[in-house]
């Protein structure tokens, strides 16, 4: 079943929205950060949201993988956004959680990344991994590895660093394709249920230095 990376487009957000659901289902702290209720639609506003995200934003770059041989509806597998920020990145816009979001949970995780994340780059250029999701009937397939090496080819020819926070699933994986730890992100959730750590790794990918 061959795979092949495409520019992804608005009219994929359905199945980006899809994908990205069923990839998140099994994460201990997704009910801790999205307990609902949910309305029968929730994808339908999601998938506007993220194809709103791509038409309003020149930086971003979609990309999708598919598989050739599956039926149109199940082609795409897994998709990713990357932004190029060559000019250094834009200012913080505001969070603004939906009325399905624990509120409080999701302004400790994304505040204190987007933080680390700031930290770290200290206004720098670099080309950003800021979505990654494969569907899980087709993970360790290569198709999310595919979409890593895309943006490490673009940073590469633009001579940038590239830069992705990882979570504990795809922390191999990135390590494989060349990006290195400089920061863990260690968070205690224990006051919503989890008694695990939420660890997120910033991980950076510089032309510069020597593969490994």
């Amino acid at each position: 079943m061959p795979l092949e990376i495409r520019p992804a487009t608005a009219a994929d957000a359905k199945r980006a929205a899809e994908i990205e659901s069923a990839a998140y289902a099994p994460n201990p702290f997704n009910a801790v950060l999205f307990p609902g209720p949910f309305p029968p639609n929730v994808l339908d506003g999601r998938a506007g949201q993220l194809a709103a995200e791509l038409e309003k934003d020149p930086t971003a770059r979609w990309f999708k993988v598919v598989d050739t041989d599956l039926p149109e509806p199940e082609q795409m597998i897994s998709f990713a956004k990357w932004h190029i920020y060559a000019d250094g990145p834009p200012p913080p816009s505001p969070r603004n959680f939906g009325p399905f979001c624990n509120v409080e949970a999701c302004e400790l995780l994304f505040g204190s990344v987007a933080t680390q994340r700031a930290r770290v780059l200290e206004g720098r250029p670099y080309v950003y991994l800021h979505l990654l999701h494969t569907d899980p009937k087709h993970q360790r397939r290569g198709a999310g590895g595919m979409l890593v090496q895309w943006g490490v080819e673009e940073a590469r020819r633009l001579g940038l660093i590239a830069y992705l926070d990882a979570s504990e699933e795809g922390h191999l994986m990135y390590q494989k394709h060349g990006f290195r730890d400089i920061e863990l992100l260690s968070l205690d959730m224990s006051q919503w249920g989890p008694t695990q750590k939420h660890n997120i790794w910033s991980m950076i990918w510089d032309p510069s230095e020597p593969a490994v």
